[in-house]
């Protein structure tokens, strides 16, 4: 069960967020994971309700999972498809010959707070673009930047 390392991970990079954007709580948190992850969406939110109870910034949020599906584009012909039996083929020409174009996100995707840290009680949405839930980069109001550990 690899979910509640996810969670941890999705528990990291929100706290990054908020702390670097000056909001003091989260109220929505959104991810976006590739079905190919095979995460329960159901044991993730459980793993996230416990493991947020340790962080008060984050103890009223709701967590919202996005699955992406699995894409892949066929090198025989070039058309690009949705699977969703575990037949890795092209759905147009039966072709094994593919490149797995979509499937394999795991994203923090957005973060909606409530109130600045140390002011009042004004709303702020924090976008994140492709903030990977694993730490490695992130990206926010399009800049790319890498994490220091």
């Amino acid at each position: 069960m690899h979910e509640g390392a996810v969670a941890a991970a999705i528990i990291q990079g929100v706290i990054e967020v908020l702390d670097r954007e000056k909001v003091a709580a989260a109220n929505t948190v959104t991810v976006l994971i590739g079905r190919m992850h095979h995460v329960v969406p159901d044991v993730l939110q459980n793993h996230y309700r416990i493991l947020k109870q340790d962080c008060p910034a984050l103890v009223r949020s709701k967590l919202v999972i996005e699955i992406a599906p699995i894409r892949v584009t066929c090198r025989a012909c070039g058309r690009e498809s949705g699977i969703e039996r575990p037949e890795f083929a092209c759905s147009s020409c039966a072709s094994t010959d593919i490149e797995i174009t979509g499937g394999r996100e795991m994203h923090l995707k957005e973060v909606i707070g409530a109130g600045r840290k140390a002011q009042g009680k004004e709303k702020k949405k924090a976008k994140v673009k492709k903030r990977s839930v694993d730490g490695i980069r992130h990206t926010v109001d399009g800049r790319m930047e890498a994490l220091k550990r």
